[in-house]
């Protein structure tokens, strides 16, 4: 009975050992190195780096919501109404031998009902619309989509005649709180100063 022990737990080594040196030759499948996402401080907060590449890349937008209550403009208009809006945006930014690449894109997205709808700004002036104000109103905008490279900035962007508190109303642009499409070069002098030339398109808000 010793004998037959004996020779089964020699046995079952002898094939746990022949089982560990086979395990041993396979060759050992090393996860890949996880690439975890980077914060990225060089232009601020809120950046952080696509994985894999140099380029730095901010996500945001905002959400507000208004209720107004006021004289009506006739019978056949709300007294009240809503308005919801919704922003996002998209800002990349890269470091070249040649200066800052930089690509910018945000939308609008509005839904207006009540007295929300039949007053406004529109096109740099008070403009009444006319509508009844009862039926839901809804508007998506690009409000900014544009390349910065360097020195020069093209696309729907910022006007450069951007005036401090919308002062400057009665220019070719209507109004300097627009989003024209523009071709612009910006020169630094340092010490804050800067002097810019752009060409903007007047029909383009």
């Amino acid at each position: 009975m010793k004998l037959v022990k004996s020779l089964l737990l020699g046995s079952a080594a002898g094939i746990a050992a022949v089982a560990g040196a086979q395990a041993a030759d396979l060759p050992s499948r090393k996860a890949a190195p996880v690439e975890y996402v980077r914060v990225c401080n060089t232009w601020g907060a809120g950046f952080f780096y696509i994985p894999g590449t140099d380029t730095c890349i901010r996500i945001g937008g905002r959400v507000r919501a208004e209720y107004t209550f006021g004289e009506r403009w006739n019978r056949g208009q709300d007294s009240y109404g809503t308005r919801a809006r919704g922003r996002i945006y998209v800002d990349a930014r890269n470091q070249t031998a040649y200066g800052t690449l930089r690509t910018f894109i945000r939308y609008d997205v509005t839904t207006s009902t009540g007295s929300y709808r039949y007053g406004g700004l529109n096109a740099g002036a008070n403009r009444f619309s006319g509508v009844n104000g009862v039926t839901q109103d809804s508007a998506v905008n690009l409000d900014k989509a544009f390349v910065q490279f360097g020195p020069i900035t093209a696309g729907k962007a910022q006007s450069f005649y951007d005036f401090y508190a919308n002062d400057y109303g009665f220019s070719v642009v209507r109004t300097s709180d627009r989003s024209p499409n523009l071709l612009a070069y910006t020169a630094t002098f340092g010490g804050g100063f800067s002097a810019t030339l752009s060409l903007e398109d007047a029909k383009t808000t």
